[in-house]
């Protein structure tokens, strides 16, 4: 595949660029409302459940910041094509998992291949839109599309749990991805590899011991023998988080170069970003357990009583791109998260009451958390060096699977504590508008930006 940059890249370069994170937030919609039905089919217990969620967010998030590493050093075409393909082959996997643990090994690998097309799609939207204000614009259609997933995958979930059952959810991964590899050579600029910089395999190491140590935690905590080994987990995750930062403070080539987040706009962003992975993926199981187990609604019916929420994803994410260069980072990714944060408290109250209250207070914490989303990601690319463009992405991408990962283990954990699905339902909500009142004020970090672009940290090439 030969660079191709003789054409003025568009929506056919777009929706390239886009088709793996389509796949990734597809991929988490319908499976979350697959997981009654593989329940059912593999007789999994709570725990194994959550590790088929979470098992995916482990690997893609402890196998992002290698990613980004990996598309700087062999560039960024080259691994979103192989990772494209590598996602089409895992996701057959998955479908045809004869049992949970199966399953759940068929997951860690489709995460570590979804964790390649993340940042290399990211770092080649930058190269491909170099016009700040036109990238703008890409990149809130970028997440006007992964918006469209969300979407798409409730009603697509129901309809295809019906004939397909819950392997439908992973086959519908394998054409989206084998037409995106295709279409690479014709729609996808080449970029020109990054100065070269040494794996970080202590990091790595550290970094994923972290990840598995808190998942671990959370998940089999409340089914642990003795009642130290839990504070035992907590403290080990401790430590391991801390030796990874001292391993990166220490190392020329980490993977996450800790100067990054001396740009306080990049520190916040990335905060929002964990936030946000920590309030919505812990409120997205929640939701499709209590709608299928506690109102007793089939698949279908509570994936159409999930479309408002994603119907309000892609209109805030359609919007947001339009409102960036007019009202700012900081402004916008504040007053979207706490137009959020009051959504997730409707929820609370309207959980009381029938289903369409309920629906209606799905609105203002969808339109708020895609509000926030196009500043929180315009925000990391315009703040990283250019020659870290798919690092900085790589960075940003773990840290809101990071998010994720804790907030489906979290909401698990919620559940096990709970006397039932409504009560664990509004503890979740409860804690994921908090979560999003501190990515609000974590935006006071960002500065004010209107058209202009933020001035990209300088970090050492070496």
């Amino acid at each position: 595949m030969s660079p191709n940059a003789s054409f003025r890249p568009g929506l056919p370069t777009l929706l390239t660029l886009s088709a793996g994170m389509f796949m990734a937030v597809l991929d988490t919609n319908i499976v979350n409302l697959a997981l009654p039905a593989m329940q059912r089919s593999l007789s999994a217990s709570l725990s194994e459940l959550t590790w088929i969620v979470d098992a995916y967010a482990l690997s893609l998030a402890g196998l992002m910041l290698s990613a980004g590493w990996l598309a700087d050093r062999l560039g960024a075409r080259r691994v979103l094509a192989w990772s494209l393909g590598l996602f089409a082959l895992t996701s057959l996997l998955c479908g045809l998992a004869p049992d949970a643990r199966v399953l759940i090994i068929a997951r860690l690998l489709q995460g570590l291949s979804a964790a390649l097309f993340i940042p290399s799609s990211l770092g080649l939207l930058r190269h491909a839109f170099s016009d700040p204000a036109r990238r703008a614009r890409a990149v809130g259609l970028y997440g006007g599309l992964s918006a469209t997933a969300a979407a798409a995958g409730p009603v697509l979930g129901g309809l295809l749990l019906g004939p397909l059952g819950w392997r439908g959810a992973f086959l519908v991964n394998v054409p989206i991805a084998l037409a995106a590899l295709l279409s690479i050579p014709f729609t996808v600029p080449g970029q020109p590899p990054a100065p070269k910089r040494g794996a970080d395999l202590p990091g790595q190491l550290a970094g994923m011991l972290t990840l598995a140590l808190i998942c671990y935690a959370l998940i089999e905590g409340p089914h642990l023998a003795h009642i130290w080994m839990l504070p035992a987990l907590c403290a080990a995750a401790l430590l391991s988080a801390l030796a990874f930062w001292r391993l990166e403070r220490a190392n020329p080539q980490a993977m996450m170069p800790p100067a990054l987040f001396g740009h306080p706009a990049f520190a916040a962003a990335n905060w929002v970003g964990l936030v946000i992975g920590v309030a919505y993926f812990g409120s997205l199981l929640l939701l499709s357990l209590y709608l299928q187990q506690g109102l007793k609604l089939d698949a279908l019916h509570a994936g159409l009583s999930m479309l408002p929420l994603a119907g309000c994803l892609v209109a805030g994410n359609l919007l947001a791109g339009r409102l960036l260069p007019k009202l700012g980072a900081r402004r916008q990714i504040r007053d979207g998260l706490l137009l959020a944060a009051a959504g997730y408290l409707s929820l609370v109250w309207a959980s009381q009451y029938a289903l369409a209250w309920q629906l209606l207070a799905m609105l203002p914490l969808a339109l708020g958390t895609a509000l926030a989303i196009a500043p929180m990601t315009a925000t990391v690319l315009e703040t990283a060096p250019p020659h870290l463009s798919s690092t900085a992405s790589a960075v940003l991408g773990a840290v809101r699977q990071t998010g994720a990962l804790v907030g489906t283990a979290g909401a698990a954990l919620v559940i096990a504590r709970s006397a039932d699905l409504r009560h664990a339902l509004d503890i979740g909500l409860s804690i994921a508008a908090l979560a999003s009142l501190s990515g609000a004020w974590a935006a006071s970090w960002v500065p004010k930006m209107r058209e202009q672009s933020l001035p990209a940290l300088a970090v050492s090439e070496h």
